[in-house]
């Protein structure tokens, strides 16, 4: 998040927990959203994915399936 913002993105939402984080922001007309996850042995797993503003209601259940298939399995 610290890095992202130095670099000039707007953070709109963030959301830290023990064991997952998640936060968006808005830089030239482009969204990212970023989300992690604990996983075993003390490591983590995330994703980030950037896209227009302009297609953020088709990305919205997208961006969805996504955090819900992020998952720590088989520790």
């Amino acid at each position: 998040m610290v890095e992202d913002e130095k670099e000039g993105w707007k953070l709109t939402y963030r959301r830290v927990t023990p064991k997952w984080a998640s936060y968006s922001g808005i830089k030239n007309e482009q969204i990212r959203y970023v989300r992690a996850i604990a996983v075993c042995n003390d490591r983590a797993a995330l994703f980030v994915i950037n896209y227009s503003s302009d297609e953020k209601i088709p990305y919205d259940p997208i961006v969805v399936r996504m955090v819900r298939a992020l998952k720590a399995e088989g520790c």
